[in-house]
C-alpha cells in the first residue's frame, strides 16, 4: 500500500486538474490518477471556447455558473502564469453569433433585450471589422465575453501550478475500483499498484459511468463524438470567434483556424470520420468563404460526456459524503473548469454552498425521472 492522500481524483483532464489545483492551494494532500497523459483526452481535443453566451440559451443556475467560471479565467490567467510561467493563452477578443437569414436576426437581436452586455452589429458593421466573413450575413450578436483560451496550455498550468503546491500527478495509471476500506478509507486500484485516500473525486469525463455503477449509482453518462479540424490561413484576417449553427471558427493568433465540431452520439471512436470532416466544411464555408483557400493541417476528435439532461454532475454521492463527482460537463468542459474546482474544493472543506448550483448539478436530480 502506498502513503495515503486526503483526496484522490480519478482523471487528469482540465476538470480533475482544476479541482487539483484549487486543493492544493489549501494544502491539502492530492493525488490525481488519469489512465493516459493527463489533458490528452476531450480536454486536448476542444477548442478552447469560452461561450457562455453562444452555447447556452437559459437565464437559470448553469447560465449563472458557466458566466462565473468565464470570468474566473481572468484570475487563473494571472495566478498560473506566476506560478508556473505558462501562459493560458486567454484571448478576449469576443464572438461574432452569425444571422444568415432576417429570422434569425430577429430571434439575435431579442436576446440584446434580455442582456444588457450584447450588442447587435449590422452586416456592415461586421464587415468593416472583419472583411473574411461572408458578406451573405444579415448581421450578428456581438458576444464580447466568450473568448477562447488553449486547453493544452491550461492543463499544463494547472499540472504544473498543482504539483509546486504539493498535488501528485500519476499517468498510464487506469483506475480499475473504488473499494472502502474498514476504516472508512478508499483503496484506488491501478494495475501498478492501490492507492489509499481519504476522499474520492470522479472526474474522468464519459468513463465515469463505470463508476457510477460500481458505486451504486443508476446514473447514465454517454459519450457525444466530437470532430474537428484545423487550418492554417496566412491571407486570413479574423480576430472574433465566429459561430453559427453550432460550428465555430476560432482564431488562433498565428495563423492557425480551428473548426468544429460534429455533435456524434453514443459513438466511441476517437478517430474522425471523412462524413464529418465534411460536414465540418460545408458548415464552415457559407460563414467564411475564403477559408477553403486554407491549409489543412490536423483533424482529430474527442468525446464529450453527456448527462441526461446535458448538465454535468458536480456535488457529493447521495449515500456517501465523502466520495464526489465532477463529470458530464459535456460541451462545455473547458468553460466550466475553473467553477467545477472551487465548488469540489468547498464542498469537500465544508464551506458554504450557492443552493442553486447544489441543486442544479445534484446526482440525484435525474434519478427519479425517465432517460430520454
Amino acid at each position: 500500500m502506498q502513503k495515503q492522500y486526503d483526496v484522490g481524483i480519478v482523471g487528469g483532464g482540465i476538470i480533475g486538474q482544476s479541482i487539483a489545483y484549487q486543493l492544493a492551494k489549501e494544502g491539502i494532500s492530492v493525488l490525481v490518477l488519469d489512465s493516459h497523459k493527463g489533458g490528452t483526452g476531450a480536454t486536448c481535443a476542444a477548442a478552447g471556447m469560452l461561450g457562455a453566451n453562444s452555447e447556452l440559451e437559459n437565464n437559470d443556475a448553469f447560465f449563472q455558473f458557466a458566466k462565473e467560471s468565464q470570468r474566473h479565467y481572468h484570475i487563473l490567467r494571472d495566478e498560473l502564469s506566476e506560478l508556473s510561467q505558462i501562459n493560458i493563452q486567454l484571448v478576449d477578443k469576443g464572438m461574432y453569433k452569425l444571422a444568415m437569414t432576417e429570422n434569425e436576426a430577429r430571434v439575435l437581436k431579442k436576446a440584446v433585450e434580455d442582456y444588457e452586455t450584447l450588442e447587435w452589429h449590422t452586416k456592415e458593421t461586421v464587415l468593416q471589422g472583419e472583411p473574411h466573413v461572408s458578406d451573405s450575413i444579415v448581421g450578428a450578436l456581438y458576444i464580447p465575453e466568450d473568448g477562447h483560451v488553449s486547453p493544452t496550455h491550461v492543463c499544463a498550468a494547472f499540472t504544473k501550478s498543482a504539483s509546486l503546491l504539493g498535488a501528485t500527478f500519476k499517468e498510464n495509471r487506469p483506475v480499475h475500483s473504488v473499494k472502502k476500506t474498514a476504516t472508512n478509507e478508499y483503496t484506488l486500484s491501478t494495475p501498478q499498484g492501490d492507492y489509499l485516500c481519504s476522499k474520492v473525486v470522479i472526474a474522468n469525463g464519459v468513463w465515469s459511468g463505470h463508476f457510477f455503477k460500481q458505486l451504486g449509482l443508476e446514473v447514465n453518462m454517454r459519450p457525444v463524438k466530437g470532430e474537428c479540424l484545423s487550418v492554417q490561413g496566412d491571407h486570413l484576417d479574423l480576430e472574433k470567434t465566429l459561430f453559427y449553427d453550432h460550428c465555430y471558427i476560432v482564431p488562433k493568433g498565428d495563423g492557425r483556424f480551428v473548426v468544429g465540431a460534429t455533435m456524434i452520439e453514443d459513438d466511441w471512436s476517437t478517430t474522425p470520420s471523412l462524413g464529418g470532416i465534411q460536414s465540418l466544411i460545408e458548415k464552415v464555408t457559407p460563414m467564411m468563404p475564403s477559408i477553403t483557400s486554407a491549409k489543412l493541417l490536423d483533424t482529430w476528435a474527442g468525446l464529450r460526456p453527456q448527462s441526461d439532461d446535458g448538465k454535468p454532475y458536480i456535488g457529493q454521492h447521495p449515500e456517501d459524503e465523502n466520495i464526489y463527482f465532477a463529470t458530464g460537463h459535456y460541451r462545455n468542459g473547458i468553460l466550466l473548469a475553473p467553477k467545477t474546482g472551487t465548488m469540489v474544493r468547498d464542498l469537500i472543506l465544508k464551506r458554504k454552498q450557492n443552493e442553486e448550483y447544489i441543486h442544479a448539478f445534484s446526482l440525484t436530480r435525474k434519478l427519479t425521472q425517465t432517460t430520454r
